[in-house]
């Protein structure tokens, strides 16, 4: 958004997945299991129920098996905040240890993190705790939750629609324009956010940055459009993999709609291809193509997840209604912003999941569950088999 206020109409942005308009986000069975990344030549190990799909997937989930971890990223318009968890965290300084750039401390972030947060519309969910559509039960229980434990629990700021005025959302489910132009609906709460928002209540980055960039400032944005190779070109435009970047680079890319290779020639190139789209491309121009070979051997090295870890719970006591709100709304600190313990430092979110998927955790609970369930179905049929009297 930045260059091609720069320069306007001088920008490309070459983006692998689709474009995902208001409601065109699957949900019949059959086009969930086919919203998968996966194409033929790719060398990845992927869930078993991917690689058996024919032909190319263009889908937006791109699944990778790892041997210690898995791995999901997003191909789309917009990349992971299609489907992450809208939730917006600053670090705590303490992170920022001697592992970090001396020039790359919280405080030197800290105006970015600021703007971000402001382009991104990021705010709690609007009164959780008041009676009526607004109430969000799971909120209550796991405020309940960090009570008992001693801990410190709040709100979550979090990239999700309510309206352009952060003291008086809209009611649930009516929609306005945000300050970008872009249709947006009120979160209708229906904790499907990591599947792809089908009323775009979140924010996500092609109703704003790149929305902005696009329409504001003339960037040309081509989806399903993969980059495979950059190379440097010298005095001539011609490539050479010896050339310092002075005179430009060449970028190849595949049309994977219609199969078709194509290039284009510029003075700048910027990788935004998220974390593992990234260090790919740069370790394929690097140990593939060798089109970029003066790029550091330290690259991939020191690489972890981002430590997310699930975890259900089953057969709770009270009700907490998982499949009603925004997906994460509130956390708890287990020594990461408060008495920082490097060694035991985390935090604890709420989980909600889309009510399609209730239907499936039911059916996949454990038998010893069952119980309750077979003894309510047992005492209704003799009640009605031998009625009192």
């Amino acid at each position: 958004c930045r260059l091609a206020k720069r320069w306007p109409g001088k920008v490309l942005i070459l983006e692998r997945g689709k474009r995902y308009p208001m409601g065109s986000f699957p949900r019949t069975p059959h086009e969930i299991a086919r919203n998968f990344w996966s194409l033929p030549d790719e060398r990845k190990r992927r869930p078993r129920h991917v690689r058996k799909q024919k032909g190319e997937l263009h889908g937006m989930f791109d699944v990778r098996n790892y041997k210690h971890m898995d791995a999901v990223v997003a191909a789309g318009l917009g990349g992971g905040s299609l489907i992450y968890a809208n939730v917006f965290l600053e670090p705590p300084e303490d992170i920022f240890d001697g592992r970090w750039p001396a020039a790359c401390k919280k405080a030197d972030l800290l105006p970015y993190y600021q703007v971000a947060k402001e382009v991104l519309g990021a705010r709690p969910v609007p009164d959780p705790w008041q009676p009526g559509r607004r109430e969000i039960i799971r909120t209550q229980r796991f405020e309940e939750a960090a009570k008992a434990a001693g801990r410190d629990s709040r709100l979550l700021d979090l990239m999700v629609y309510f309206g352009n005025d952060h003291g008086a959302p809209l009611e649930i489910g009516l929609q306005d324009t945000n300050r970008y132009g872009a249709p947006q609906t009120s979160c209708t709460y229906c904790a499907e956010c990591v599947i792809g928002c089908n009323y775009h209540s979140k924010n996500t980055l092609d109703l704003n940055y790149l929305r902005v960039a696009e329409r504001d400032h003339r960037a040309y944005i081509r989806t399903e459009h993969l980059a495979y190779k950059i190379v440097p070109v010298d005095d001539n435009g011609q490539d050479d993999s010896a050339a310092n970047g002075s005179c430009g680079y060449r970028v190849y890319f595949k049309d994977l709609n219609t199969g078709g290779d194509d290039a284009v020639l510029t003075r700048r190139v910027v990788v935004s291809a998220g974390t593992l789209g990234t260090t790919e491309l740069l370790l394929q121009c690097r140990d593939c193509h060798g089109s970029l070979p003066n790029i550091s051997p330290h690259l991939g090295t020191r690489f972890s997840g981002n430590g997310d870890f699930l975890a259900f719970s089953l057969g709770a006591k009270e009700s907490v209604n998982p499949n009603y709100g925004p997906v994460s709304t509130q956390r708890i600190d287990y020594n990461l912003f408060h008495r920082f313990d490097p060694d035991h430092a985390f935090i604890m979110e709420d989980a909600g999941y889309p009510a399609m998927m209730a239907w499936f955790a039911e059916g996949a609970k454990p038998r010893w569950l069952w119980g309750g369930a077979l003894f309510r179905a047992l005492h209704s049929y003799f009640k009605l088999k031998f009625p009192a009297g």
